[in-house]
């Protein structure tokens, strides 16, 4: 006890006893900026997975939604988008101005019987602003980023708005949600987009409806001079087909047919075990145009990475949702390996067989 009653720690020195070293003190400073790092990290750690959770229900409250619409519609899947042809979003599949005068009708709008949810259903806590931009982003400055334009080269909030949600963290597989080019003149070539009953999709509880987009708005715009359009409206193509490389829609409807990856040389069945046309994670960090098939990009790096687990190289983890509804975690690497994306290109018409979807065929491939 010291004059004061106060018990003295053991090693502490008071009054002429010995001070600590300069020594001794870094080490303690070094100790606890170590305690604090590792507190740091879990902390970070937590918080990750907590988003990825949220992330996941986000995307298993969609499904339910989508199993109603199902119900509701004949067991058809809806588009990806379509142009509305008025103000009040009504659209026909055969009847679409390619001037899109109205903007989009988005599957988020179809899903809730006209956008009757909240906006953060369609939101990813892991991803910058819970999203990316609706391509008309509509009256309010903070559904906007700095460099995007609309479709009418406005750079600044205006009236005009999408039926979509104002940020959307999650995209549809083409191949179960098409797109809007029912016609040969909105597709502009040979094929044309057609509509997916669910009854007639093979292995439904192992095949992608929809995922999450890569945290990088600008990676799913096209560039309009030295602005960025937005098309988080688009889903995602994840194949290649042996005629007519990234672009469905320009092979004739008899040519067969689409594999999981790249074409390596003349017309043999091959894919690449290694990426499949998946860039590194800091190859897409910042491009721009992978939606579109003009980049000679795969669509598929369109796809998340922003949660635990992965690699350096690669990225990390995306969450998926199955056609049974279910949910699955895992990188795009391994939803391209495990063949997650279907046996089909079934929102297109025309020859659409994936001709190396078995694993089997893979393997052998492979050796």
């Amino acid at each position: 006890m010291n004059g004061s009653g106060v018990r003295v720690p053991v090693g502490v020195a008071w009054g002429r006893g010995r001070g600590a070293s300069l020594a001794e003190v870094v080490a303690v400073v070094a100790a606890l900026s170590i305690a604090v790092s590792v507190a740091a990290l879990a902390v970070d750690h937590n918080r990750d997975e907590s988003y990825t959770v949220v992330c996941a229900r986000n995307l298993q409250g969609i499904g339910q939604a989508l199993s109603r619409y199902l119900a509701d519609n004949g067991g058809v899947y809806p588009p990806s988008y379509a142009y509305p042809s008025d103000a009040e979003g009504t659209w026909d599949p055969e009847d679409q101005d390619p001037a899109h005068p109205y903007g989009y009708a988005h599957w988020s709008w179809l899903l809730y019987d006209g956008g009757g949810t909240r906006p953060t259903a369609f939101q990813c806590p892991a991803m910058t602003a819970g999203g990316a931009p609706r391509t008309n982003p509509g009256p309010d400055a903070a559904d906007w980023e700095a460099g995007q334009v609309d479709q009418n080269q406005a750079s600044a909030p205006n009236p005009f708005v999408d039926r979509q949600t104002p940020r959307i963290a999650y995209t549809a597989n083409a191949a179960m949600l098409p797109r809007n080019k029912f016609t040969q003149f909105l597709s502009g070539a040979n094929r044309i987009n057609v509509f997916v009953p669910s009854a007639g999709v093979n292995r439904p509880d192992e095949t992608t409806v929809m995922t999450e987009f890569l945290d990088n708005w600008k990676g799913l715009c096209i560039q309009a001079g030295g602005s960025l359009v937005s098309k988080s409206h688009r889903p995602i193509n994840p194949f290649y087909h042996l005629a007519s490389g990234w672009n469905e829609y320009q092979s004739m409807p008899g040519s067969p047919g689409f594999l999981y990856g790249l074409q390596q040389s003349g017309y043999e069945i091959h894919t690449d075990p290694e990426d499949y046309g998946l860039l590194p994670w800091q190859g897409v960090r910042n491009r721009t145009n992978i939606l579109d098939h003009t980049s000679g990009l795969a669509q598929i790096n369109a796809v998340g990475r922003h949660h635990p687990g992965g690699d350096s190289l690669y990225g990390g983890t995306a969450n998926f949702l199955m056609g049974d509804g279910h949910g699955e975690r895992m990188t795009v690497l391994d939803s391209l390996i495990e063949r997650k994306w279907g046996d089909r290109y079934y929102g297109l018409s025309g020859h659409n067989l994936v001709l190396n979807y078995s694993m089997a065929d893979w393997a052998a491939d492979s050796e």
